[in-house]
């Protein structure tokens, strides 16, 4: 199946039952409907260093109050579950606007994370990754996050394989692990998945463990993974 671009106007998979629950629209709306995934890179065009989790909405069939005919509503599956966009007489339409809707929000939340770094603080532009250190020794890996600060900043490098090669793994006794704020879904040569794990192999080395779609779990050296989204 091939991944849709959210970003070059594809609409994205529908599932009859939620990602990772399988739970359907019905026990969690009382509504018909589907389920549908909105990665972290969505919209594009935003700084590499403010990156968004993955998101699941909802589509759900549910009758207007006014004139009683069907009409599709998108809803936040989390949280308040808010209804994203406007609601429209088909489900591709509700859809876009809900897409649209979305893309405004992080655009504008991206916006005010920019001009409180760089205009209120007048610090510089975040670079796309930063690695740091607590008190107790950890490694933080910082990827395209909203993070004001670092912790014991170490060093600021332009790709992920790149700090894990010249920075992380120069200390191979030292527990590492990403900020929570870290886009967690890795994209690996085998395959991609959500985060599961972080840990150092038996020669010290940077691991990450991700669980493709069908349960397996797969740990990959940190400077094999090619992206985190």
């Amino acid at each position: 199946m091939t991944t849709p671009d959210l970003n070059a106007g594809d609409l994205p998979h529908l599932t009859e039952s939620r990602p990772r629950s399988a739970r359907t629209t019905r026990e969690l709306f009382g509504h018909d409907g589907q389920f549908f995934t909105v990665p972290g890179t969505f919209p594009g065009g935003l700084p590499d260093h403010i990156g968004f989790t993955r998101a699941v909405y909802a589509v759900l069939r549910i009758p207007n109050s006014v004139t009683g005919e069907d009409e599709y509503t998108v809803r936040d599956v989390d949280g308040h579950r808010r209804t994203l966009g406007t609601p429209a007489p088909d489900q591709d339409t509700a859809i876009r606007t809900a897409l649209a809707a979305l893309a405004a929000d992080r655009r504008t939340h991206a916006q005010g994370v920019e001009h409180e770094r760089v205009d209120t603080l007048g610090r510089a532009p975040v670079p796309p990754v930063r690695i740091g250190h607590t008190e107790t020794g950890t490694c933080v890996v910082h990827v395209r996050c909203s993070c004001p600060d670092v912790e014991g900043l170490a060093g600021h490098f332009e790709h992920v394989s790149l700090a894990a090669s010249d920075w992380l793994d120069e200390a191979p006794t030292t527990p590492w692990e990403f900020c929570p704020t870290t886009p967690t879904r890795v994209t690996a040569p085998s395959g991609s998945g959500p985060l599961t794990a972080t840990f150092r192999d038996p020669v010290g080395a940077a691991v990450v463990e991700f669980q493709h779609p069908d349960g397996h779990r797969e740990a990959v050296a940190r400077t094999q993974v090619n992206d985190l989204t």
